[in-house]
């Protein structure tokens, strides 16, 4: 008996190993490959090998195109990304601290709001006329608070849930040697959650950087291009150089790609670290 459920599970891994190659390798695989072919050999869209590597060539022409539109991007997706995390960061988990300490009516109005903010989809149009009212439409800072604002129930509900592990003793303790409501949070509570906050910055940021809807909405012009829509841009209605364009997405996920090869550790840690208590 402990003999078949062992050979079903080996084949069952490699079933799903198999699967796996097709549905991700694959594809990867593909776009590398694409990336390194001439336009003409990118155009046939097969998985065979480059009759002549460009990959270099192609390089170079997506850091030329526009101008050098595409450093352009990357600079405004890096201040988008790291305004926005920030940002985030600080508001959602003091707010998360708040109603996690609290019991009262509002605590239980506001956690009823968050919950609808996980569920009810933004609306475009009053969201832009809200930024247009505030000046900032079509501003890297007006993208900002819609990123953070999109983010922010998912963000506050894990906050929530570590900082419930947090014992109240340590609050009691630090107000019985002073701290005030802001040195408590800054200087006690903050320190104790950074797992969770490694994990926020990391999800949220790939989040962020990678978000096309957004920018697509409520940006236009090159001056504010993200680099999603710099690697849209490569793609006309008549004619796409699928060499470019699978060159500017590989380059485009290079810095994501580095981010989870050093800190996927963090996010398995922080995920974790609230889930038992004591």
């Amino acid at each position: 008996m402990i003999k078949k459920r062992s050979a079903f599970s080996k084949i069952t891994e490699i079933l799903l190993v198999a699967l796996t190659f097709v549905t991700h390798w694959l594809i990867f695989y593909f776009v590398i490959v694409t990336a390194c072919k001439t336009t003409g050999e990118a155009a046939q869209l097969t998985l065979k090998l480059p009759g002549e590597w460009d990959l270099f060539e192609n390089i170079a022409f997506i850091f030329q195109y526009q101008h050098h539109a595409l450093l352009k991007a990357f600079k405004n997706s890096a201040v988008i990304t790291v305004g926005s995390v920030l940002f985030l960061v600080f508001t959602s988990s003091a707010t998360a601290l708040i109603m996690q300490r609290r019991s009262g009516l509002l605590s239980r109005a506001s956690n009823k709001l968050i919950v609808a903010g996980l569920i009810v989809p933004a609306s475009v149009i009053p969201t832009y006329w809200m930024l247009n009212m505030l000046h900032v439409a079509n501003t890297l800072f007006g993208l900002c608070l819609v990123e953070v604002a999109t983010m922010f129930p998912f963000a506050v509900m894990l906050y929530k849930g570590y900082i419930s592990s947090v014992p109240r003793e340590i609050d009691e303790a630090a107000v019985i040697d002073g701290c005030g409501p802001i040195a408590l949070y800054t200087k006690i509570i903050f320190p104790l959650i950074k797992p969770i906050t490694a994990t926020v910055v990391i999800l949220r940021s790939v989040l962020i950087y990678n978000d096309f809807q957004n920018p697509q909405y409520y940006m236009s012009g090159s001056s504010t291009q993200t680099v999603q829509l710099f690697v849209y841009s490569l793609k006309s209605a008549w004619t796409t150089d699928y060499g470019h364009l699978f060159t500017a997405a590989i380059v485009v996920s290079l810095p994501l790609i580095l981010l989870y090869i050093f800190l996927n550790q963090k996010i398995l840690e922080g995920m974790t670290a609230g889930s038992v208590k004591g």
